[in-house]
């Protein structure tokens, strides 16, 4: 069986997988990974819950990564795959410098090509919100970034002298009637209008339409919005489970 590990600046979140299907998921604290104690108590536990041994996994996060294979390897009896987006991670890449280009972020335009087609456009809402784009002829084309929901959130709070840190939610109404209800609602209509404002940029620049699919661990807050054609939080490790089968299989 097949265990796919993402690892983002936030949190790690590994699944079991079996083709296009995540069969079950277990997440934690990536800063729980930086100490390799901890991070092969993760893979034992992690073996126990999802089974092995080929192992699979993207990552954002270079300094646990050494810690992350030692252990997988250590608890699975065999080494595990880093996606390796300088070699040929299953889609074309047509970006200036293929090494700024986080795993993620391949894996999931591998995942939205494979499960809905070409061209697309995937939002990812993690520690960064992420548009990654893949062009009618199905290569990556490249994509756009700006600040996540809990950056946004963690900024207001640390960088001013009065306002709270809240807990995201989604807002019915723009018009807060206390500083929280007004921090939620700047930070969720702010997010809204970004994504529309760019998913029409990225159309316009395409020349044609294109599905745009959510993905991360903020994306539920925006189902039903009307701005996706799909909301699919487990998009990244489908994609690692693409990834794996073009690298052993293809």
């Amino acid at each position: 069986m097949l265990i796919g590990v993402d690892i983002g600046n936030s949190r790690t979140v590994s699944g079991k997988l079996s083709g296009k299907k995540v069969l079950k998921r277990t997440a934690l604290p990536t800063r729980e990974l930086r100490s390799y104690p901890r991070a092969r108590r993760w893979a034992r536990s992690l073996r126990k819950a999802l089974g092995g041994p080929d192992t699979v996994v993207s990552s954002v996060v270079p300094g646990v990564d050494g810690n992350v294979k030692r252990a997988l390897k250590e608890i699975f009896h065999k080494a595990p795959i880093f996606v390796d987006v300088k070699g040929d991670p299953g889609i074309p890449i047509h970006y200036k410098n293929k090494s700024e280009i986080g795993a993620d972020r391949v894996v999931n335009a591998l995942a939205a090509k494979a499960l809905y087609g070409a061209p697309v456009i995937v939002v990812d809402y993690g520690t960064a919100t992420t548009f990654d784009i893949v062009d009618s002829r199905g290569g990556y084309k490249g994509g756009v970034i700006l600040p996540g929901v809990g950056i946004s959130l963690l900024a207001l709070h640390e960088k001013t002298a009065k306002l709270p840190l809240v807990p995201f939610a989604r807002v019915k109404h723009p018009i807060g009637l206390s500083t929280r209800e007004g921090i939620r609602s700047g930070i969720y209509f702010g997010t809204l209008g970004a994504t529309r404002e760019i998913l029409k940029g990225i159309r316009k620049q395409l020349g044609r339409s294109a599905p745009a699919v959510a993905t991360g661990g903020w994306c539920e807050f925006f189902r039903g919005t009307s701005l996706f054609h799909h909301i699919d939080p487990d998009l990244t490790l489908v994609g690692l489970s693409l990834y794996w089968n073009e690298r052993n299989h293809g």
